[in-house]
């Protein structure tokens, strides 16, 4: 029985290591967003489409510096799309975090708690349930903004495909996107991050 416990035990061991190994490879993961809960899944699909539409107009655009430079800013695109998810997969992350808190639940441990130590307690996750919602609303809100820039700035390429000169300004625009994006994710990794109070980005 003992060496049947311990081959358990291993194999529940490595499937733990494998797992943690994807989740920190520097590869990006396969962008699917039916694999998020909403509004996650709308964002990053809002996003795709933009980027979808990119890509239409600068295959539309005759061959040359201007096709040339299209191309180069839709690498920027791509990144903006990959950010979404990250941030996309992150939401999904605090989302999971409230329901196991169970905040109705906790309310009701607090009204019927008579002992001061367990109020405190209760009450301690409570606020905490409170920063992480309002952590989990900042970035839907921050995040919903950016992808409405996404699709701005796809209707700005289109003006550029017939030969508005505004490359530079569209340039501009979508890596200033993509830098918001970013940072929004590296502030969600640190309150992400385990004994980190959580905070808003």
């Amino acid at each position: 029985m003992v060496p049947v416990l311990i081959a358990l035990a291993l194999v529940v061991a490595g499937g733990l290591v494998l797992a943690m190994r994807r989740r920190r490879s520097p590869h990006p993961a396969a962008i699917d967003p039916f694999t998020l809960s909403e509004p996650w899944r709308r964002h990053v699909a809002s996003a795709q489409a933009a980027q979808r539409r990119y890509r239409e107009i600068t295959t539309a655009t005759p061959g040359g510096p201007l096709r040339d430079r299209l191309v180069s800013i839709g690498g920027q695109v791509q990144k903006a799309v990959e950010e979404c998810f990250a941030i996309g997969r992150r939401g999904d992350d605090l989302d999971e975090a409230l329901a196991r808190l169970d905040v109705p639940g906790l309310d009701a441990q607090l009204k019927r708690a008579t002992d001061e130590t367990a109020r405190s307690s209760v009450a301690a996750q409570l606020a905490a349930a409170g920063r992480i919602r309002s952590t989990r609303d900042d970035t839907d809100a921050q995040l919903r903004l950016l992808v409405v820039r996404m699709g701005e700035l796809t209707a700005l390429a289109a003006e550029v495909s017939v030969g508005t000169d505004a490359t530079d300004q569209l340039g501009v625009g979508v890596g200033d996107v993509v830098t918001q994006l970013e940072g929004l994710r590296l502030a969600l990794q640190e309150v992400n991050q385990p004994g980190r109070p959580a905070t808003s980005p």
